[in-house]
């Protein structure tokens, strides 16, 4: 294509600097974007190479301004690509604080959506001039390829045959067992959970659900550590505790330090503190997002982060802490359902659309007497819109004994996970031993487990 045909190609290079801008003057202004705005919708190259070094930024939560981007883009020799100081400079001025960022990325888009259309002309129109193909066959993928323009999709959209979608499910059966790294499963380091589960996949929504204090969160973290281990890039939000306090369960295990002692640092000896300090430098894919955690904030430093550095699993502690930050603490329970409904399909489409794992974590408002007592929980149970019970993929309901045993002793280091819903999986029961010092789910022997179902069957 020549200069002169490219120079007419539709674009609005002051919607381009005013998108720009407005992630520069408000850095959150961009996580109301990230979604549906890419660096390829930008027309004028170095728009696109600024926006890509936002998202870097907006990946790791790091503030936006004209100095994180100067290092952001020297780092990588893209500065004089990106046009240089004194362009980077200028792309705030003349914009005011508060920004309609959201019309000016809809103009970007509008306008890239158009270029894509006229690309879009040019191939069917030499399809149709090469007689490549029959003209039904013509017509049907181009309505397929203005679907996908459309809806800003990249991937197409159509009706496919049975034979054709069973012979592609069996073809990445095939692909996943030559190549089993790609379809790595992600798993929590207890050998009955994960023998039960199958491990956790990409494009699945997973929740645990549990009452407070029953060890949920710590569940989570392990599942994180775990799959870090293995090369897996997490994202994790905490809502439920500072992002010192979720490290320190790790540390503390890793150092072979009682969690007693952690918990009094003057106890501390001179020989464990660095063995701390050794264990806090062992290197992990975890980045932990522990302040002003709202739903947006999630979709947007995931989408960021997929692009940026690549995600495999984002974790949420807890969703109901998440979703009520929006929200009038003191709506009713209709108003709490809608935002639980949305936050949860937003949820299961954040996952299919970035190919990683969900996982979140409930805590559960309401728990009936005889479920406190050690009743076997049921998906009925876990309190919420429905949606919460038939969006997720897999369910895990997290049970300690000692506190449906009024913090019996003898019940202390004695927990459960009951698998209530596992799409193409297994449900049941799954036993597992509490470390209490060390603050750890462990595997449990097969004599533990026998004595856990006689206890069972005995309440």
């Amino acid at each position: 294509m020549d200069q002169t045909f490219a120079k007419k190609l539709p674009h609005n290079l002051d919607a381009e600097r005013s998108v720009l801008g407005a992630a520069i003057l408000d850095s959150n202004a961009i996580l109301r974007v990230l979604a549906v705005l890419r660096d390829a919708h930008f027309f004028l190259p170095q728009n696109r190479i600024i926006y890509r070094a936002m998202e870097i930024l907006s990946a790791t939560g790091k503030p936006i301004d004209t100095v994180a981007l100067l290092e952001v883009l020297g780092s990588s020799s893209q500065l004089e690509l990106a046009g240089g100081v004194s362009y980077l400079s200028s792309l705030a001025d003349g914009l005011p604080r508060a920004t309609n960022i959201e019309h000016y990325a809809d103009i970007v888009v509008a306008k890239a959506h158009l270029r894509e259309l006229i690309h879009f002309g040019e191939r069917l129109q030499h399809r149709a001039w090469e007689c490549a193909d029959l003209p039904e066959k013509l017509t049907e993928d181009a309505i397929a390829e203005l679907l996908n323009i459309t809806s800003n999709r990249t991937d197409a959209i159509r009706a496919r045959p049975w034979n054709e979608v069973a012979q592609s499910a069996v073809d990445q059966l095939a692909s996943a067992k030559l190549n089993p790294a790609k379809a790595a499963r992600m798993f929590f380091g207890l050998a009955d959970l994960d023998e039960m589960t199958s491990g956790l996949r990409r494009k699945e929504l997973c929740l645990i659900v549990a009452p407070t204090s029953h060890g949920k969160t710590l569940l989570a973290s392990q599942l994180a550590t775990s799959v870090s281990r293995k090369g897996f890039r997490i994202l994790y939000f905490s809502a439920e505790m500072p992002g010192e306090q979720l490290t320190l369960r790790e540390i503390a295990y890793r150092a072979r330090v009682k969690f007693y002692f952690i918990q009094r640092p003057e106890t501390l000896s001179a020989v464990e503190l660095e063995r701390l300090s050794d264990a806090a430098l062992e290197p992990t894919e975890i980045q932990i997002v522990d302040q002003d955690i709202t739903p947006s904030r999630i979709w947007a430093m995931a989408e960021a982060a997929k692009r940026t550095g690549g995600l495999d699993l984002v974790v949420v502690d807890y969703d109901q802490l998440v979703i009520e930050a929006g929200i009038d603490p003191k709506a009713d329970d209709d108003s709490v359902f809608r935002h639980q409904r949305s936050f949860m399909l937003a949820a299961k489409r954040l996952a299919e659309r970035l190919d990683v794992c969900v996982v979140l974590l409930c805590q559960l408002r309401k728990v009936s007497a005889s479920i406190a007592k050690g009743a076997h929980p049921r998906l009925d149970d876990i309190w919420g819109d429905s949606s919460v019970r038939n969006t997720p993929h897999l369910i895990l309901w997290l049970v300690r004994r000692f506190f449906q045993r009024n913090m019996d002793i003898a019940f202390e280091r004695k927990a459960c996970v009951y698998v209530l819903k596992a799409r193409n999986g297994r449900t049941g029961i799954v036993n597992l031993d509490f470390d209490p010092e060390r603050v750890r789910f462990l595997n449990v022997s097969v004599e533990d487990t026998e004595r856990q179902q006689l206890d069972l069957t005995m309440r």
